[in-house]
């Protein structure tokens, strides 16, 4: 065995120790562990831990690992109970998935579904939350009190709660305490500037290399669920595209269908064959008819926006080179389903 990996077991060794001793609360032993890792940067190294939820105790182990492959490390101190005795596989009721050794429990998909009902891929919400937790658990980013207060702050404001005792009826009313919604709001935090270091300083060299994928164009469309409807209606009006709009609003009045009349599009947001047709029509005159769900959609291009470099810009290519950089960790992540069994359920039918 090489020094520097028997170090690394000897100093792992006395910090499991300790964390029993003096009984760390995880973010305190997260802490101590990265003071590990910065110790020894020549092994991988991470840190897993289970609380028992009767008996409110917490059991941690130490990985370390080199060219030969992972060492597991752990320590029982004599009134407990050795980790091998506890049965084969036994499993947190609170933990969801398992992410390259990063858990997911209940109470983290509550809060994640809280704030972002809007995704549609949940599991891969799940998969995204123990990437950006295992990620920030090496330090990259630091928050200030000075951010947690700005953090706070916005949040009171945005949902209205202007005094101490609205802050504690919602509390109470989504099943939290003063402490989780402080982590909760300190871990967002932490992930815009986690986003902000994936992609600062090369925002505009990744524009302009996808310029055309944020050029808009400006429509007004109308649905039509035959599809020969939709053509007979085209040919109708290609040489008259000024009658278009009447079109729209007879069908709107007569047929009472709902209607999103006018729309922008960005070309990396629809489909590539639609893209090709909307973009190529001169504005002013109807696209040929594009397929759309059950049916297909009839349009009449008004004007083109081509994509510029803004702030706002700036902005939305933050986001989608901090998309990319997740879907890099989830395709080399190890992922492991639990749905209150003792072992790894099969990947859920989901699209991940």
């Amino acid at each position: 065995m090489k020094e520097s990996l028997l170090a690394a077991v000897r100093d792992s060794l006395e910090l499991l120790v300790r964390l029993r001793q003096e009984r760390l609360e995880p973010d305190q032993a997260k802490e101590l562990v990265r003071e590990l890792k910065a110790r020894h940067p020549a092994h991988w190294m991470n840190m897993v831990w289970e609380q028992e939820t009767y008996e409110d105790k917490r059991h941690y182990d130490i990985l370390v690992g080199d060219d030969d492959g992972t060492y597991s490390l752990g320590y029982c101190a004599d009134e407990s109970l050795p980790w091998p005795a506890r049965g084969l596989q036994r499993m947190n009721e609170s933990l969801v998935v398992r992410v390259n050794d990063e858990p997911i429990r209940i109470n983290q998909v509550i809060t994640s579904l809280d704030y972002a009902w809007h995704t549609l891929h949940i599991g891969r919400h799940l998969i995204n939350v123990a990437i950006i937790e295992q990620e920030l658990q090496g330090g990259v980013v630091e928050v200030t009190d000075e951010d947690f207060a700005e953090a706070l702050l916005e949040f009171r404001q945005r949902r209205r709660l202007f005094t101490a005792a609205q802050v504690e009826r919602w509390m109470l009313e989504h099943g939290t305490t003063e402490q989780l919604l402080e982590n909760h709001l300190r871990s967002t935090v932490a992930q815009k500037k986690l986003r902000q270091r994936v992609s600062e300083g090369r925002e505009e060299a990744w524009f302009n290399s996808h310029r055309a994928e944020f050029d808009r164009v400006q429509v007004a469309r109308v649905f039509i669920a035959d599809q020969a409807e939709a053509q007979r209606t085209y040919e109708q009006l290609r040489g008259k595209p000024g009658q278009f709009l009447q079109m729209a609003q007879t069908r709107f009045l007569e047929r009472n269908e709902p209607s999103d009349l006018f729309v922008t599009l960005r070309r990396g947001e629809v489909e590539p064959q639609q893209a090709e047709v909307l973009f190529s029509t001169e504005p002013g005159q109807l696209a040929p008819p594009v397929s759309s769900g059950n049916g297909c959609e009839l349009v009449q291009v008004l004007r083109f926006l081509p994509a510029r470099f803004d702030e706002a810009m700036r902005a939305k290519v933050a986001d989608q080179m901090f998309e990319e950089w997740l879907a890099q960790k989830r395709r080399e992540a190890r992922v492991e389903w639990y749905w209150g069994a003792a072992e790894a359920a099969p990947l859920p039918a989901v699209s991940l």
